[in-house]
C-alpha cells in the first residue's frame, strides 16, 4: 500500500487538517445541557422529529416529498473559559487556544458543557429520521453517473424497518436529494466568501413503501441500475426478492401508479423453514447467498436476466456451528465467498464443490462473535472482520497462515469499546476503512498511514487529558463521527466518492468528512 503520514492526532480547532475528531467541548457560558454531537434535528415546523412518514399504511404503496433540515444551531469550535465568551483580546485568544483539547469518546464532560458538530470537519452532514428504526439499509445505485463530486448531491436508498407490529413493516425506497454542502454553515454570513455557490436549501427525503410482513433484520441492492432488485432477511425466516425499478421510475413521474406487481416480491427463499437470519450478499451475476441463526448457508440462483425465474437451492453449505452473521462474496473470484460467525471463525467456500464444505479455515479468527466482514474492492486480497468485543482485524489472503500453520492477522485494532456492527471498505481508496460499533462511534481509518514522530510532539499537549495523562490514538484513525445512538449498519456510496451513510435507532446520517 502507499504511506502517507499520520495526520491523525491534531486539534479539533484547527481547521481543514485531515485527521480532524469531529466532537468538540463547549466551554461557553451559555452551553446547554450535554448532548452527543451532531444530534441536533429539526424538521420545518421546529419539532423535534424530522423527516417522519405521513400515513404510511393507508396504501400498499405510499410517497411521501419531506423537507429535512440539518444541523444549523452549532456554536462552532469555542474552547473559552466560562465568562471569556465576549472577550476577543488577542491574548486571550492566545490562550484559549493552548488551553483546547481533542476530544475523545470517554472524555468526561464538565457541568454545563456540552458536544457540538463541527461543520469545518464536514464537506456534507445532514440527519434524517424517519418513523421506525431501520437495523439496515443499501444504497441502491441510478444512472446520474459514476465519480460525483458536485454538489448538491441526489442519493437513492433501500431500508428495511422494525416496527412496534409485525404486520406495520415496510421496505422503503429513499431518495435524498439537495444533499447540499455544509462545510460553511458555521460561519457568519458576512465571513463567508462570495463565491460560494452553496444555497441555504434544505435536503429532501422522498419515499416509496412496500408492505413487509415481520421485521426486516437485513436488506441488499443488486448493484446494477439495469436491473434493480432487492432482497429482504424477514425475522420470519423468509428471504424476499423484490424488483424495485418502478418505483424508481415512479420518483420522476409524479402521480405514477405503480403496478400491482411491484407491490409483491418476485420470489421467495423458504430453504431456512422458520429460522431467521442476517447474513445475506448479491453477486453482480445476481445469485444471492442467505445464512442463518442455525448456521446453515444457501444459494439462490436466477436463471435469466430479466423476470421471476430464480431456483432456491435445498442442499446447504455446512460447517458452521452458530448462528452465521455476514456473508461476502468474493470479488476476485466469482465462485468463492466468504462467512462469519458466532462460532468466532471465518470461513471460504467454493460454490463448485460437490460436498458443500469449506475450503479454508480460521477457527478464532476473535475471541467472540464474529459479527461482520469486508471484503477489499481494490486490493482484493484483503478481508476485513469485525468482532463484538469491539476489536477489528485485516486478513491477508496471500498470508492466511504464519509459518507455523496459525492463521495471524495483518493488522488488529481494539478502538472501540462494544460490538463493531458494521465494516466496509472505502470503494476508492484501498487503505481507508470504516467501522461503526455499538459504544455510538463511527470511525474511519487509514491503514497505510505511519507514525509520524514530529506530527505527534506537534500535538502532545492537546492529546494530554483532564487527568494528565497522555491518552493514546492509533496512527491510523483518521476520524471519529458521532452524533447517532446505536449505529447498526454503514455503507460508502458507489457513485460519490468519500460519502458515506449509516443507520441508527436516532435515524440516518449522510455524510462526508474533509478526511477522505
Amino acid at each position: 500500500m502507499p504511506k502517507r503520514q499520520s495526520n491523525t492526532v491534531t486539534s479539533t480547532v484547527t481547521t481543514g487538517e485531515k485527521g480532524k475528531i469531529a466532537a468538540v467541548a463547549d466551554k461557553s457560558a451559555d452551553a446547554q445541557p450535554s448532548r452527543p454531537a451532531d444530534s441536533h434535528k429539526m424538521d420545518v415546523d421546529g419539532d423535534e422529529e424530522m423527516g417522519e412518514f405521513e400515513d404510511p399504511y393507508e396504501d400498499e404503496v405510499d410517497e411521501d416529498e419531506v423537507l429535512v433540515e440539518h444541523n444549523e444551531d452549532s456554536d462552532g469550535v469555542d474552547m473559552m473559559e466560562d465568562g471569556q465568551g465576549d472577550d476577543t483580546d488577542e491574548e486571550s485568544e492566545e490562550a484559549a487556544e493552548k488551553k483546547r483539547q481533542v476530544y475523545l469518546p470517554g472524555d468526561p464532560l464538565n457541568e454545563g458543557e456540552t458536544l457540538q458538530a463541527d461543520n469545518s470537519a464536514y464537506h456534507m452532514l445532514h440527519n434524517m429520521s424517519v418513523q421506525w428504526p431501520c437495523l439496515s439499509f443499501d444504497f441502491v445505485p441510478d444512472s446520474l453517473g459514476n465519480n460525483r463530486t458536485g454538489f448538491p448531491h441526489t442519493m437513492y436508498a433501500v431500508a428495511g424497518t422494525q416496527a412496534d407490529r409485525s404486520y406495520r413493516n415496510q421496505v422503503l425506497l429513499l431518495k435524498w436529494s439537495q444533499l447540499h454542502r455544509t462545510i460553511h454553515d458555521d460561519l457568519d454570513d458576512e465571513d463567508k466568501d462570495d463565491d460560494i455557490d452553496d444555497l441555504d436549501e434544505d435536503p429532501i427525503l422522498e419515499t416509496k413503501t412496500l408492505r413487509h410482513q415481520g421485521g426486516v433484520n437485513r436488506i441488499r441492492a443488486l448493484q446494477s441500475h439495469d436491473s434493480p432488485l432487492t432482497a429482504s432477511w424477514a425475522d420470519t425466516g423468509k428471504v424476499h426478492i423484490w424488483d424495485i425499478k418502478k418505483l424508481m421510475d415512479a420518483f420522476e413521474t409524479p402521480g405514477a401508479v405503480i403496478p400491482t406487481s411491484a407491490q409483491q416480491p418476485l420470489f421467495t427463499i423458504a430453504s431456512h423453514g422458520s429460522v431467521e437470519g442476517y447474513a445475506m450478499d448479491w453477486n453482480p451475476d445476481g445469485r444471492l447467498l442467505t445464512g442463518d441463526c442455525s448456521s446453515k448457508i444457501y444459494l439462490t440462483t436466477r436463471r435469466s436476466d430479466t423476470g421471476a425465474n430464480f431456483v432456491a437451492d435445498r442442499n446447504a453449505f455446512r460447517g458452521h456451528t452458530a448462528s452465521v452473521e455476514d456473508i461476502q462474496w468474493s470479488p476476485e473470484e466469482a465462485s468463492v465467498f466468504a462467512s462469519c460467525s458466532v462460532d468466532q471463525s471465518i470461513k471460504i467456500w467454493d460454490v463448485r464443490a460437490k460436498n458443500r464444505s469449506y475450503a479454508l479455515d480460521v477457527p478464532n479468527a476473535h475471541d467472540a462473535d464474529v459479527n461482520v466482514i469486508s471484503w477489499n474492492r481494490k486490493a482484493r486480497y484483503l478481508l476485513a472482520s469485525g468482532g463484538d468485543n469491539g476489536d477489528f482485524k485485516v486478513w491477508d489472503m496471500r498470508k492466511w497462515t504464519d509459518p507455523n500453520g496459525r492463521s495471524t492477522p495483518a493488522a488488529e485494532f481494539h478502538w472501540h469499546k462494544k460490538a463493531v456492527t458494521s465494516i466496509e471498505w472505502c470503494p476508492t481508496d484501498e487503505s481507508v476503512l470504516a467501522v461503526s460499533g455499538a459504544d455510538n462511534q463511527l470511525t474511519l481509518w487509514d491503514l497505510a498511514v505511519e507514525l509520524d514522530a514530529e506530527e505527534e510532539a506537534r500535538h502532545k499537549e492537546a492529546m494530554v487529558g483532564s487527568d494528565g495523562a497522555l491518552r493514546k490514538v492509533p496512527a491510523q484513525l483518521l476520524f471519529i463521527h458521532q452524533g447517532q445512538t446505536d449505529i447498526k449498519e454503514l455503507h460508502w456510496h458507489p457513485q460519490v466518492p468519500g460519502a458515506l451513510a449509516s443507520t441508527a435507532a436516532t435515524g440516518f446520517n449522510v455524510f462526508k468528512t474533509i478526511s477522505v
